[in-house]
């Protein structure tokens, strides 16, 4: 477990904040020993069934540097769109990585890009939503909000939605950022350093937050259609007690599938807010799907395969764990996934054994973006890879 947590006075790491409580007990009782932390597991031996090939790859500035962001890629139509931690945007042409124009917004830069409406929208350490043209990256816009965004803005039907840290949802008007109205709930005291990123819906946008809660509002006015609680807090502690979403909702088709940490996956009829299934499981990084099947990394760095029907378990990949796993993308026949060491690990999506791993040379927090035959994958340190894979001859 890597993310950090954040308190009303300030951060620090849940890994820091056990090995100090693990060092006082040590100095309370005499003839105490530590226990050593597990190293990440090793990498397994397996023979590829994949071939994985570079098309192309380039730097974006620094990337996330060693700030625990998660920077996601956009991809929007032919173009993708990337930013660094310090400030810088990129447009780049998905096909040939030939970059369309950057921009240096100067500050430093806490959320990946959101796209929409011809804009860029990026949220940054300050609270601040930037809107930027897409065409030239022109700075349209700048709205200040109550705290940091870590999660990429929504953007659609004229609206810029973004979740601050403090626990609130915005919505602006896209045309100039003014404010059009404010969904405010409360924050626990002690929370994973993270927010869900909020997904609009033609008229309505759904997002998920540090309470366990999610929520589906009307788009233009904020008008809340139905909260559902997928996790409660339980124990004595405020470790304990966290039951953040912080992985983003996935939709597909009338269903909702949501997840939390230290608490359930669900799914849930959009409309009515009816929970179809769920069940015990942990996870704050996100979900991805294919036509019968949920896939997801929990906090223990297994990866799951869900059927979507009923949430009943598929298979499970135990061989990643303590390796800081990426959310899983689905590619072709496989689900891919990155850890901290800097490798993308691609499982058979019929029963999870491994077919292919590549090295990306830098750790990596965000999953893989893919269309059609090319994968997208962007490392800690700021490189962007354009990748394919096919069968091994």
């Amino acid at each position: 477990m890597s993310r950090f947590l954040s308190r009303s006075t300030g951060c620090f790491s849940r890994a820091r904040y056990v090995v100090l409580v693990c060092w006082s007990v040590v100095i309370l009782l005499s003839g105490c020993s530590s226990t050593p932390v597990e190293p990440p597991a090793a990498l397994v031996e397996f023979k590829p069934e994949l071939a994985v090939k570079t098309v192309w790859s380039t730097r974006i500035g620094s990337g996330a540097d060693e700030e625990d962001l998660r920077l996601f890629p956009r991809l929007a139509g032919d173009t993708l769109y990337v930013n660094d931690h310090k400030g810088t945007v990129v447009s780049l042409q998905a096909d040939t990585g030939k970059q369309n124009w950057e921009i240096d917004l100067n500050k430093p830069l806490t959320s990946g890009p959101g796209y929409g409406d011809g804009k860029v929208v990026i949220g940054s350490a300050d609270g601040q939503v930037i809107a930027l043209s897409a065409d030239d990256g022109k700075a349209l816009w700048r709205a200040q909000l109550s705290s940091e965004i870590l999660a990429p803005p929504a953007v659609g039907e004229g609206v810029v939605v973004a979740h601050t840290v403090d626990g609130k949802l915005f919505a602006l008007d896209a045309a100039d950022g003014a404010q059009l109205w404010i969904y405010d709930r409360t924050v626990p005291t002690l929370t994973l350093r993270g927010t869900s990123a909020p997904v609009i819906l033609s008229d309505i946008v759904v997002d998920g937050f540090a309470s366990g809660k999610i929520a589906l509002l009307v788009l233009r006015d904020g008008r809340v259609l139905w909260e559902k609680s997928i996790a409660v807090p339980r124990g004595r502690s405020e470790l304990e007690r966290m039951v953040d979403i912080d992985a983003s909702p996935l939709v597909m088709g009338s269903v909702l599938y949501v997840v939390s940490y230290q608490g359930r996956v669900a799914a849930i009829d959009l409309q009515s807010g009816r929970v179809l299934w769920s069940r015990s499981m942990s996870s704050y990084t996100g979900l991805a799907a294919d036509e019968r099947t949920l896939y997801l990394s929990d906090d223990e760095d297994r990866v799951w395969a869900l059927n979507r029907s009923n949430g009943a378990s598929l298979w499970q990949q135990e061989a990643l764990q303590r390796r800081s796993l990426t959310a899983p993308a689905v590619y072709k026949e496989s689900v891919v996934v990155g850890d901290m060491e800097g490798y993308l690990h691609w499982m058979a999506r019929s029963d999870g054994h491994f077919v292919a791993r590549f090295p990306l040379g830098s750790g990596v927090r965000v999953a893989p973006v893919v269309s059609g035959e090319r994968l997208y994958a962007y490392s800690n340190d700021g490189k962007l890879f354009c990748l394919e894979a096919a069968p091994r001859r």
